[in-house]
């Protein structure tokens, strides 16, 4: 005969020969370490949500103060520059039409054309390149701390889209 043994007892479960430590321990669990247990997940959850929802809002705030800083004196400056750029076309108007003995027409509207397509020129690239948005009153500006606040939050959704469709 061989020295091996032939295995459990063929009339007894499995389980009730071989029992096993964990079960136990959830038997022995009272019902306030349950109910512990129980809150300490549900604390864990909440507080996690809660963290995440309040560094998001943080970030946006945290976000609006710094873009409002950064932006503001700039967009002001930009309407400086349009008003700054009106007068120099008003002041060449008047000094190309002062200089003159005689006014003729057709000479005086070239020389207003040259200077009408440069302010032209100028508005434009303030436009495209610096923002500006038509208005020059300097106390009306966008960048204030709720438009820049808005202007986090976009920034949140778009970068929270855009990362969902790569994957």
């Amino acid at each position: 005969m061989s020295t091996r043994r032939a295995g459990p007892p063929q009339g007894l479960p499995m389980s009730a020969q071989l029992p096993l430590p964990y079960e136990n321990e959830k038997k022995q669990r009272s019902k306030c370490m349950s109910f512990v247990c129980c809150m300490w997940k549900v604390f864990t959850c909440i507080f996690s949500h809660v963290t995440l929802v309040a560094m998001v809002v943080a970030y946006c705030f945290l976000g609006a103060v710094t873009f409002e800083h950064l932006e503001a004196e700039n967009e002001r400056n930009v309407k400086r520059g349009i008003s700054s750029i009106r007068v120099n076309l008003t002041d060449a108007i008047w000094k190309m039409t002062n200089d003159k003995p005689v006014l003729h027409q057709h000479n005086w509207t070239e020389a207003a054309v040259i200077h009408l397509q440069s302010f032209e020129k100028e508005i434009l690239s303030a436009m495209k390149k610096d923002g500006w948005d038509g208005i020059e009153d300097v106390d009306q500006i966008q960048w204030t701390f709720f438009g820049a606040l808005f202007y986090s939050i976009i920034v949140i959704t778009t970068i929270g889209k855009s990362s969902q469709g790569d994957c």
